[in-house]
């Protein structure tokens, strides 16, 4: 996809985000990656979140002063006081409309991504609003799912998420991409245990997935009014949402603005019309400027975009509230005696609250003790001890599952510097891989990949990047630099440099290192933690680590050994470079030798 950071124009992988953007704009312009992420805001001027999900087109712009923002709005203080009246009191005081006034109140959040930690402080806020607005509708605008081991391992997948919603008073859902992250059968069966609709105009299935998703709902509320809420999803430019093509087996999706314009007839049969959305904040600005006149509302989600004032376009009102619970909309729609339309948000400060409901937090609590995190995927019969190993066998798991040709892996990707013998959990694999990084798979040369051995050198202290599929040899100077690499295949011949291979590596390789190639990548939508967990239960119960010792050649000093794959000498003599690397014959990529399967 091509989006623009500070006005300068960027290729990038489909499916990035905007970590990735500013990641690769930061080394196109020949610059170190900054420690903190910087301040990072859409063409409208809101804050984008570092993991907010890009479109084509998107324009970033990066602020190099942090807007001072107060932590608690206004309302938020009144309602934690209100809270505070209540717990000594049993008397309710509910706000009404004024006479002739119908009014509507909405609490909107989305790309929850099963941060579930938070949903006490969101129980207590909504529990707070309530009462004092006791018709407020609760709704999330997508991704309610993944992006916590808690709830994507659970036995159910997803499971918690949905409980928790359901506990909390959901009343509605738009369809968002990571819903599909449970496969067909997984999504179906928790649409069945939502107490809350699920809502997706542009996504049709077949029968087989029995599952309960409407294109849109109207909701009458109890002073009469009627709301109509659309569904509208992201298609990325493969015409399907940004998941494996795996998980969406069985469904077809339509553009959402050829879609959008389809369902107008709703406004005349609603007194409100609102598109819930999982769209983009820059898409929701598209929406409402293709729309003609119907819509009043779009809430959305996607893009992680940070809306704090009033973005009104087109005569339409979008909202946004970042992600992970950090923040909802309040939203009220007030129908005026003479019939005009009202509008007003304010963002509520949830991840500063203070006071969270108990019985949602034992809810939590009891899913944070979660059996599945402490799951025995595989058992090691002899100590890793050293990053090294581990990330040779994250390299192996990657390339198995994305089916590529080779797979590589940055040491900085790899978290843990050794591995005792005996069980290995779940947990343990998201220690060691706690990035939440996706696989993306970029068809590279052989001739590409040897400049990318060179960018990625220096990038990554000095160390050479973990593959598998090849095997890499490298000659350093006499300063430590790199100043050649041989790429061998498995069974030791030279690399055919000029082939295409499909190489597969994660997305912070894919922005970070700088290097000529043509193809900027597909994402496969699945976490790189993800990959190796399969990896490691593909592999059967026992797994045995064989270490195998090589020699460098005569009148070379070897400053690395531990690996076959890898091999780096240093020497002064030229001639020396075409002995380097014995390779050890009769062993295969490090799956071959952690799980010995030869």
């Amino acid at each position: 996809m091509k989006i623009t950071v500070n006005n300068t124009p960027l290729d990038l992988h489909n499916g990035a985000k905007v970590k990735d953007a500013i990641l690769k704009y930061y080394s196109q312009q020949g610059k170190n990656h900054p420690k903190h992420f910087p301040l990072v805001e859409d063409r409208y001027g809101n804050k984008v979140a570092y993991d907010g999900e890009l479109s084509d087109g998107n324009a970033l712009f990066i602020k190099t002063k942090h807007k001072k923002i107060s932590s608690f709005p206004k309302l938020v203080l009144a309602i934690l006081a209100i809270g505070l009246l209540f717990s000594c009191s049993t008397g309710k005081k509910a706000i009404t409309s004024k006479q002739g006034e119908k009014q509507a109140i909405i609490f909107a959040v989305n790309d929850m991504h099963a941060t579930i930690d938070n949903f006490p402080k969101l129980a207590y806020i909504v529990d707070s609003l309530q009462s004092i607005y006791p018709d407020m509708l609760l709704i999330g605008a997508g991704d309610n799912q993944t992006g916590n081991p808690v709830n994507d391992q659970y036995p159910e997948k997803g499971l918690p998420m949905i409980e928790l919603m359901n506990a909390v008073g959901f009343d509605l859902s738009a369809v968002g991409n990571h819903e599909f992250d449970s496969r067909p059968k997984g999504f179906s069966n928790l649409t069945h245990k939502a107490n809350f609709d699920f809502i997706c105009a542009n996504m049709s299935m077949n029968d087989s997935h029995n599952m309960t998703v409407n294109p849109y709902k109207i909701i009458v509320l109890p002073n009469g009014l009627k709301l109509a809420f659309l569904g509208l999803l992201h298609i990325n430019q493969n015409d399907i949402p940004d998941s494996h093509p795996d998980n969406i087996k069985g469904f077809t999706f339509r553009s959402p603005f050829e879609t959008a314009p389809e369902y107008l007839y709703l406004n005349d049969q609603s007194d409100i019309f609102i598109a819930l959305t999982h769209l983009g904040f820059e898409n929701d600005v598209q929406l409402a400027k293709t729309m003609p006149a119907g819509i009043d509302l779009i809430i959305g989600g996607h893009s992680h975009t940070k809306v704090e004032k009033e973005q009104i376009h087109n005569g339409i009102l979008i909202t946004q509230a970042e992600n992970k619970l950090k923040y909802g909309t309040l939203i009220k729609l007030t129908i005026k005696s003479d019939g005009t339309l009202q509008r007003n948000m304010e963002l509520i400060d949830i991840k500063n609250s203070k006071n969270e409901k108990p019985s949602i937090r034992a809810m939590v609590d009891k899913y944070n003790d979660n059996p599945a995190l402490k799951e025995v995927i595989s058992t090691a019969t002899d100590d890793f001890s050293s990053d090294e190993e581990l990330g040779y066998l994250m390299a192996d798991a990657q390339r198995d599952a994305a089916k590529a040709d080779i797979a590589l892996v940055n040491p900085g990707g790899v978290r843990m510097d050794q591995l005792a013998k005996g069980p290995i959990t779940i947990m343990n694999v998201y220690q060691l891989d706690p990035f939440g990084n996706e696989l993306v798979v970029t068809k590279l040369t052989g001739n590409e990949i040897h400049a990318l051995m060179f960018a990625a050198y220096p990038i990554d202290e000095n160390q050479p990047v973990y593959p598998s599929g090849i095997k890499t040899k490298l000659k350093l100077d006499a300063n430590g630099n790199l100043a050649d690499v041989v790429l061998l295949t498995e069974i030791g011949t030279p690399l055919d440099m000029n082939q295409t291979y499909t190489v597969a590596m994660n997305n912070f390789m894919t922005q970070v290192y700088k290097y000529k190639h043509s193809d900027p990548g597909q994402s496969l939508f699945i976490a790189t933690a993800d990959a190796t967990i399969t990896y490691l239960k593909s592999q059967g119960a026992t797994m045995i680590k064989l270490v195998c010792i090589v020699g460098a050649p005569e009148g070379v000093k070897r400053i690395k050994s531990e690996h076959p794959d890898v091999d780096i000498y240093l020497s002064s003599l030229d001639e020396k470079l075409n002995e380097i690397g014995y390779i050890v014959p009769g062993l295969g990529d490090a799956g071959d030798r952690l799980f010995g399967t030869k």
